[in-house]
């Protein structure tokens, strides 16, 4: 396990953990395919994964694509339907769009039918001189002490283990899960993405970035409407750095339809931006 990994006992005394004992990853890589552990387990239904585990995932299939001398500036993820707590099989491909723009596409399946699939745009770095006017971003900072790790709400998940509770601890220092608007939550894994492989900075980073609209929800927990993401859009920057990610998250709604923003960040200050399209809904249909 990882450095960020924590014992049973640890598990147990931290707020949204269970009594049950962490598996050594969020998968395990079995012949070819990748088998989820309850800890990727969504919020909604007890049969599916939260969004954040398998859009690591894609992120880790595209990265042995990457070149030396090239930067991965674009993650646009899409789950084209619950993803189950099912061994998942990759299928991986790198194409040319231009001298200098790369594409990867790389998809989760299960049982033969595609579940997940993030289309990945990769730059030839430059060398660039120090430019004209830089813009105003976010200053370096910590993560808040141990003290303000908060609880998440178990919403239809009852009892059982989830990633948003068990696998990743939260420290807010703006909003909250349950007070409705904008939020900064500090977030960092629990356990290793793949069980016996380190955690790079882009699988934590997209392990996180489905949080945003979550986070920052414009509407409360017995509201009859809301609004749920549809795909997720990471723009990067730069490579993150450690452990933690900053997710500073505002929800945006439209004519029946929203737009969530994060700025991801981590201890040096920003590293990209998440978008995700929202799609509205009511309980009442």
């Amino acid at each position: 396990m990882t450095s960020n990994s924590m014992t049973s006992n640890q598990m147990t005394s931290t707020p949204g953990t269970s009594d049950q004992v962490p598996p050594p990853g969020l998968y395990t890589l079995d012949e070819g395919q990748y088998v989820p552990s309850e800890f990727t387990r969504g919020p909604w239904r007890a049969d599916a994964q939260h969004g954040g585990p398998p859009s690591a995932l894609l992120a880790s299939l595209c990265e042995p694509h990457v070149e030396d001398g090239e930067f991965l500036a674009q993650l646009h993820i899409e789950l084209l339907r619950p993803v189950r707590l099912r061994p998942l099989r990759p299928v991986v491909e790198r194409t040319r769009v231009s001298g200098r723009v790369g594409r990867i596409i790389a998809e989760l399946t299960d049982d033969g039918e595609t579940v997940a699939r993030v289309t990945a745009t990769v730059l030839r770095e430059s060398e660039l001189t120090t430019p004209d006017f830089v813009a105003h971003t976010t200053p370096a900072t910590e993560p808040p002490t141990a003290d303000a790790t908060v609880d998440p709400p178990r919403w239809a998940s009852g009892d059982v283990t989830t990633y948003h509770r068990n696998a990743v601890e939260h420290r807010f220092t703006e909003g909250s899960f349950r007070t409705p608007g904008p939020a900064v939550d500090w977030m960092r894994l629990r356990l290793p993405l793949i069980a016996g492989e380190p955690t790079s900075g882009l699988q934590r980073i997209a392990a996180a970035a489905d949080f945003g609209s979550g986070i920052s929800a414009v509407y409360g927990a017995t509201s009859p409407v809301g609004l749920i993401n549809a795909n997720l859009t990471i723009n990067l920057i730069r490579s993150h750095k450690g452990e933690w990610v900053s997710l500073d998250a505002t929800t945006h709604v439209g004519a029946g339809t929203g737009l969530g923003i994060t700025m991801l960040g981590d201890t040096s200050g920003l590293v990209g931006v998440a978008t995700q399209s929202l799609l509205g809904y009511s309980t009442g249909l």
